[in-house]
């Protein structure tokens, strides 16, 4: 432990400086328990868990408390004898160790000092700090000792009784009274020096130079009086003077700072006059509803359109919410609190109609709802803007109901369409019938004649020389020409497709296919026996026709595949081959007008057709006809949407 001299100015002359005592052991204690309880409270939540916290405050306080309680013991051991607190702690406790009490000032600051430590944080009923007056007493009282040893005041150095107070001690409590300001910036003295009102800017301005300054010329004065630039008597009225001159320096400075925060002041009040001015002509005279609710979803401001809608005055609409105002349309206040709570939780714009009854009628609603937030960036409530579309959406109605009009207007004709093609192909196929059966009745009769007629004539001429050749080459162009009358009738209309159905014509068209081209080509049919409707089996078999008509023309295909297939409702027919396939940039539909004229057919008949094709992976072409050829315009519009080529 550090010695304590008992006499402040034992040998000590008048023109030397003040003797400096050491540090006295209590006070030591005190400084380091002060500084412990303050570095505990620094953060008052330091960690994430709460009792943690909690034995940190515990903690802090109960350091605070010794420290009231050694300067309790001090004042105890000045007011009764200077031995006591020795006597102590060698004859009751034992402990073989010197313990020295505290000055008299120094035990009064560390009293005041803990019981600032022990409230750091505690208000009072009047909201105040203790801890404040406390701090900045223990700088008053601390003040005392520092100006005599700066001035060699021995009666300021060491106030009281004695024990004297070290050289030390009063700086370490300024330290600490100045940290117990600091560590609570948002107390009510310390909030004025930091704010950034006038108040606070001027204080952080001028009070520190006031103290320095002060100081200064007080030394400064001392120093001449020191040196022999004038006597004594002189110190006052010439530190008198200096103070009076900086004071007035330091206050026309003061003047300046508030005069010019107050012309910043008024030109700010002057713009946001402006801005507020020209914010309520927008907010009067805008066409537009503008609203804006608080976080329970109350008014706070209507302006003149919003009112008008409501229908209330502005008394009746501000402190109120949607459901109270909007008595009767339950639905449209409804849907406006939901908007306005989904803004609040997901903190960003929303938009919703609805509809509300009004003096003129029903009127439609556009809202646009943002979020409101505050200085803080914390959401205060919602800002609405409302825009009456009732006449965009009547013309949005009439529009649609042209639309829709157009488009069964367009159904109609296109039903028109596919019946004058159907009835077309009926009438082809009609004509194509009727020419076949000419060919058959007429031209066959006729080359049957012939043909008797000219084997008669052959008998009697075949002795002749050099007729025999001519017989040969005669018979084998009448068996031609047999043939291709066959040929040609068979195209045009198939006695077998009469006769025996659909399976045995395209049997036999694939059959002729394939001594056509020489391409092999498999047929897949039902094992029962189907029977379909004129019109169906003729458009079953002239897209078959077609199909392989174009596989000999485009696809340089091997092998060809047709499948008939039947599930009782709808027939499927698919035609497939290996050949190079459609590329990805033609429309299948756009190839030929055969494929075109299999599209009308099928569309006719109230099917569909698809054409999947991939570059040299052949081509699919799949039909889906219903049993029944009677199709609604709903279906026929459907028909109209071309299947897309796959990639």
């Amino acid at each position: 432990m550090l010695d304590m001299e008992t006499s402040l100015f034992a040998s000590v002359p008048d023109n030397q400086s003040l003797f400096l005592p050491a540090t006295r052991t209590f006070t030591a204690a005190a400084i380091l328990l002060s500084g412990l309880s303050l570095g505990l409270q620094i953060e008052p939540s330091i960690f994430k868990s709460a009792q943690v916290n909690r034995l940190l405050r515990i903690a802090a306080r109960s350091f605070a408390g010794l420290m009231i309680f050694l300067g309790i013991v001090s004042l105890v051991d000045i007011a009764i004898s200077k031995n006591f607190i020795p006597y102590l702690s060698t004859s009751i406790f034992s402990i073989n160790v010197d313990l020295h009490a505290m000055s008299f000032l120094t035990a009064l600051t560390a009293i005041l000092a803990g019981w600032g430590l022990y409230r750091l944080d505690d208000v009072t009923h009047n909201k105040h700090f203790s801890a404040e007056y406390c701090a900045v007493a223990v700088l008053a009282l601390m003040s005392v000792p520092v100006i005599g040893y700066l001035f060699n005041l021995p009666m300021l150095a060491s106030p009281g009784p004695s024990p004297a107070i070290s050289r030390e001690t009063p700086w370490a409590f300024i330290a600490l009274a100045i940290g117990m300001l600091l560590a609570r910036p948002q107390h009510s003295m310390m909030a004025v020096l930091f704010s950034k009102a006038p108040g606070g800017r001027l204080l952080r301005s001028v009070l520190p130079a006031t103290i320095i300054l002060l100081v200064g010329l007080a030394l400064l004065a001392k120093w001449g009086e020191s040196q022999g630039f004038y006597g004594k008597e002189m110190i006052s009225p010439l530190a008198l003077l200096a103070g009076c001159a900086l004071l007035l320096v330091l206050y026309w400075r003061a003047a300046l700072i508030l005069n010019q925060e107050y012309g910043t002041r008024v030109k700010g009040e002057a713009e946001l006059a402006q801005t507020n001015h020209l914010i309520r002509i927008v907010s009067d005279f805008t066409t537009d509803a503008i609203c804006v609710k608080d976080r329970r979803g109350r008014y706070i401001f209507a302006n003149p359109m919003a009112l008008k809608i409501f229908g209330r005055q502005l008394n009746k609409v501000v402190g109120f919410t949607s459901v109270q105002i909007l008595e009767g349309q339950e639905e449209a206040a409804a849907a406006i609190e939901a908007n306005h709570r989904t803004v609040l939780s997901e903190e960003k714009a929303n938009a919703i109609e609805f509809t509300l009854k009004s003096a003129v009628g029903k009127r439609t609603y556009y809202v646009t709802t943002a979020p409101w937030f505050g200085k803080h960036g914390k959401i205060m409530g919602t800002v609405g803007i409302a825009t009456d579309i009732t006449d965009r959406k009547r013309s949005e109605d009439a529009l649609r109901a042209q639309e829709a009009r157009l488009e069964k207007l367009v159904e109609a004709r296109t039903q028109e369409v596919r019946e004058l093609i159907g009835h077309l192909e009926t009438m082809r196929e009609e004509e194509k019938r009727a020419i076949a059966r000419e060919l058959h009745d007429d031209m066959g009769a006729s080359l049957t004649a012939l043909n008797m007629h000219l084997a008669i004539m052959f008998q009697q001429i075949s002795n002749e020389p050099g007729m025999a050749e001519r017989i040969v080459q005669i018979k084998a162009l009448l068996g031609s020409i047999t043939a291709t009358k066959r040929r040609i009738q068979n195209g045009l209309r198939p006695d077998k497709l009469d006769i025996f159905g659909i399976k045995t014509a395209i049997t036999d068209q694939a059959m002729d296919f394939e001594n056509y081209t020489g391409l092999s080509c498999s047929v897949s049919l039902p094992d029962e026996e189907v029977k379909y409707s004129s019109q169906v089996e003729t458009s079953l078999f002239r897209m078959v026709q077609e199909a392989l008509n174009n596989i000999a023309k485009h696809a340089k295909a091997s092998h060809v595949d047709i499948i008939l297939d039947d599930d009782g409702d709808y027939i499927y027919l698919t035609i497939r081959d290996n050949g190079v396939g459609i590329p990805p940039a033609v429309h299948p539909y756009t190839l030929t007008h055969g494929l075109r004229g299999m599209r009308e057919r099928a569309a006719y008949l109230g099917g569909s057709i698809a054409i999947d094709s991939k570059p040299g992976a052949g081509t699919r072409i799949s039909i889906t006809l219903p049993k029944t050829h009677i199709i609604s315009p709903a279906e026929s519009a459907t028909i109209l949407d071309f299947p897309k080529h796959p990639a």
